[in-house]
């Protein structure tokens, strides 16, 4: 089909008014709002410089029992909590991490003086590939492994937690993704050594800007608790990140905690309409949660195939973003082409060429995913059409 369709990006008015974004997004109330910081500054206790503060201390302990782990030790935001988690483990030299990860999971290896070493993802799942993994562990000296759960899935974690103990190395797991996910009959947040959440408002469980650690080994959690800021002296000599979260980021995470399966549920509804109205385009593969037994659904991500849709996944960014949709890719660039790394890999390079998020969380509803399908799919019919006045374009 080659006349010309009703989209933006050539009749120039947008579907949508106002940005749809990707990210959850989810917020208490105003009158909730309202009466925690009111009650903080009624007792004026903000932050502290030597241990946490009262609300602090609540949401560590409402967060044990939610997860069924030992220890959560709340933190100022994700870098934070895997930076010290890495550093805490006394890891310093080779670790393993897979190369489709936020750079803030890389950089937090390179803040310890640690080696990332890149494996390659499963090219279904898109989560670590464990036959990737092995080949790495079998060239000796790796000292750990960081997992990253990716899209409101889980890890492999049992095979993950098996090879750790064979070849005798630290494994924890990057979890920003996967609050409230679970395996079987444990939560995302018990296995391995440690993990590390990330509370940013793009989450299902936000506190504005924040994180935690979860672990079951004391020795452990006393480290990143000290690390975290609290109770370091002139006696305990240690490097200290100076992460503590403050009390207002803790009464919004204890909200949002009350709002959780409430959250949960309006994504699963948002996500099983995508996969109605997607169902039948060609090309458009959708990844759904196949590690974990729940998911939180908090992300919607597709895999495009060119040569059934017609365009490339760039193409249809374009396509979505001149309506409003803010599409986007994530991962701008894996870890292991940002360096001079030896190795290509090749799943990975895969999904960075075709992988997409749409929106889903509190700004999007359902007949505003009808709307967005409906974009996908005109782009789909009119693909030749798209495709040469973009190559033009570009040209001019």
């Amino acid at each position: 089909m080659t006349s010309e369709p009703s989209l933006a990006m050539f009749r120039g008015t947008p579907r949508f008014r106002g940005l749809l974004p990707v990210g959850q997004y989810y917020w208490p109330t105003w009158e909730r709002y309202e009466q925690a910081a009111r009650d903080i500054f009624l007792r004026r206790f903000y932050t502290s410089q030597r241990f946490a503060g009262p609300l602090v201390i609540r949401f560590q302990q409402q967060l044990q029992e939610f997860l069924g782990v030992k220890h959560v030790v709340a933190v100022r935001n994700a870098a934070s909590a895997l930076m010290i988690v890495t550093h805490s483990l006394g890891l310093r030299g080779k670790v393993i991490v897979p190369s489709w990860a936020s750079m803030t999971t890389i950089q937090s290896l390179r803040w310890s003086k640690c080696q990332p070493v890149f494996c390659d993802i499963d090219p279904q799942s898109q989560q670590i590939c464990l036959e990737s993994l092995r080949q790495l562990l079998g060239r000796g000296e790796i000292e750990g492994i960081l997992g990253v759960h990716l899209w409101g899935n889980a890890l492999p974690v049992r095979e993950l937690e098996m090879l750790a103990a064979q070849y005798g190395v630290a494994l924890y797991q990057d979890a920003s993704h996967a609050f409230g996910c679970r395996v079987n009959d444990k939560a995302i947040g018990t296995f391995g050594r440690a993990e590390a959440f990330s509370f940013h408002a793009a989450n299902i469980l936000s506190t504005a800007e924040g994180g935690c650690i979860t672990t079951n080994d004391d020795a452990l959690a006393a480290h990143c608790t000290a690390m975290r800021g609290d109770h370091v002296s002139a006696q305990v000599w240690m490097q200290s990140a100076t992460a503590r979260m403050s009390e207002i980021q803790a009464a919004i995470g204890l909200m949002m905690l009350d709002d959780f399966e409430q959250n949960r549920e309006r994504n699963g509804q948002l996500h099983r309409s995508y996969e109605r109205y997607l169902s039948d385009i060609p090309g458009i593969t959708i990844l759904k949660p196949s590690g974990a037994t729940v998911s939180n659904f908090q992300n919607f991500v597709g895999v495009i195939d060119p040569s059934k849709f017609g365009l490339t996944r760039d193409n249809l960014l374009a396509v979505l973003q001149a309506e409003n949709i803010a599409a986007e890719r994530h991962f701008h660039s894996p870890g292991h082409l940002a360096e001079p790394y030896p190795e290509r890999l090749e799943n990975t390079e895969f999904a960075m060429q075709r992988t997409f998020q749409l929106p889903i969380g509190a700004r999007v509803t359902i007949e505003q995913i009808e709307q967005i399908c409906e974009v996908i799919s005109e782009a789909y019919r009119h693909s030749e059409f798209v495709r040469s006045v973009l190559t033009a374009r570009a040209v001019g």
